[in-house]
């Protein structure tokens, strides 16, 4: 059997313990705007941890919102559909953990067709949307709207249409309102169209890397009618 070089096996070590010692060192901590959200707003989570972690992994305590409850991005952002308290968690490499617990309130018709609110039907359906490149930078989708029941979100420039959503009111064929919706992106998207009348909620998600699959639910909202 082959011996290790003295030198070398003092090195490896010293190595070694200069990772263990970097990774326990970190320590996780984050803020969020705006300080006092509400519902359908989508809330800025910034990584505060010291001194520099390498990876992240965020649960904003937001299990009705899907997929969309998690992210390993640095700095992501999340919308809340319901108002009420909840327990966001960050870990850190090295496993430090923080918990801080965010209020969200009712939003009200203020945010509606905001530069990142989308309104639709007489201002009663409010879309939010949430991009994420590959390379981790996020932001949140800009609206236009285009009619009372459809819109369409842009990401990086306005004049290139991401995501088109709409909202119909299909109650008197099936007792419910639909959602559809198309994108031309492979980008991580996550979205949410939210009944301020009811505050149920539809969440929409598109993974990284993959092309955005077309959207026909006509059961998004089954509790809505009339």
């Amino acid at each position: 059997m082959r011996r290790l070089d003295p030198v070398r096996t003092a090195l490896l070590a010293l190595v070694l313990a200069a990772s263990a010692a970097f990774a326990a060192a970190q320590v996780a901590n984050f803020t969020w705007t705006p300080a006092s959200p509400t519902t359908s707003t989508p809330v800025n989570f910034t990584d505060t941890s010291t001194p520099t972690p390498t990876s992240w992994a965020w649960d904003f305590g937001d299990p009705a919102s899907g997929g969309a409850n998690t992210s390993n991005v640095q700095n992501p952002t999340h919308t809340y559909g319901a108002a009420g308290q909840y327990t966001v968690t960050l870990t850190v490499s090295g496993g430090s953990v923080a918990h801080q617990t965010i209020t969200v309130a009712p939003g009200g018709a203020g945010s509606c067709n905001s530069a990142t609110t989308l309104c639709l039907v007489n201002n009663r359906f409010q879309v939010t949307v949430n991009w994420t490149k590959s390379d981790g930078t996020s932001g949140i989708g800009t609206p236009v709207k285009l009619t009372d029941e459809s819109g369409y979100f842009w990401f990086f420039d306005p004049n290139n249409i991401e995501l088109v959503v709409k909202v119909l009111n299909g109650c008197g064929l099936n007792n419910a309102y639909w959602v559809f919706a198309a994108g031309l992106t492979n980008v991580q998207v996550n979205w949410l169209v939210t009944d301020t009348q009811t505050g149920a909620t539809y969440v929409g998600t598109n993974d990284q890397g993959s092309a955005f699959a077309p959207i026909q639910q006509t059961n998004a909202f089954p509790t809505s009618c009339p």
